[in-house]
């Protein structure tokens, strides 16, 4: 590791000392990500699943769950930056509702997609991956949510310590040569 490990090293424990110092603030930004995500999502549905089957049921249920998640990207975007710390943690709990809707659309879409033979792996894990992700939000307004999130802060803590330990222990050590020559 070069001088890049101490940076990425100080970095990790910066932001888990704002996690530990801001969780709700942290929580704010959480929701504008997971928005921006399903806003990209969406649009990745309309531009990528739906054309892959002519089916007419499939395409309803490809623009259904692209609308969904391009509508509730738009809220968790937007609302949160407008109004008040109620309005976020609403948020929260509609894009956790959303996530299981969400999750059932994308269920009846990979059967579709398997029945057609392509292969579903990767979106059995998107569906895995969802499911935990809304169990999560719906911890994340109580005070669990703000304990997980310190939780986090620690962890980053300890990992930056430790980014900062290898990067020092894997350091390069500048050996100069000597040149030995004879006494004659």
């Amino acid at each position: 590791m070069k001088n890049s490990g101490y940076f990425i090293a100080v970095m990790m424990a910066i932001i888990g000392l704002m996690m530990l110092m801001a969780a709700e603030p942290i929580i704010q930004v959480l929701v504008i990500v997971l928005g921006i995500a399903a806003l990209v999502e969406g649009v990745f549905i309309l531009t990528s699943i739906m054309p892959m089957s002519g089916e007419r049921a499939f395409k309803i249920e490809c623009v259904l769950r692209a609308a969904i998640s391009i509508i509730i990207g738009l809220l968790c975007i937007i609302l949160p930056l407008r109004m008040a710390a109620l309005a976020w943690q609403v948020m929260v709990y509609v894009f956790a509702i959303y996530a299981l809707v969400s999750a059932v659309l994308e269920i009846l879409i990979v059967w579709r997609l398997h029945s057609e033979g392509f292969p579903v792996k990767r979106l059995v894990i998107e569906i895995a991956a969802t499911i935990a992700l809304a169990v999560l939000l719906f911890m994340l307004p109580t005070s669990f949510g703000f304990t997980l999130v310190k939780i986090g802060g620690v962890v980053m803590i300890l990992l930056g310590a430790l980014t900062g330990f290898l990067a020092y222990k894997n350091r390069d050590i500048i050996v100069e040569s000597v040149e030995i020559r004879d006494a004659e």
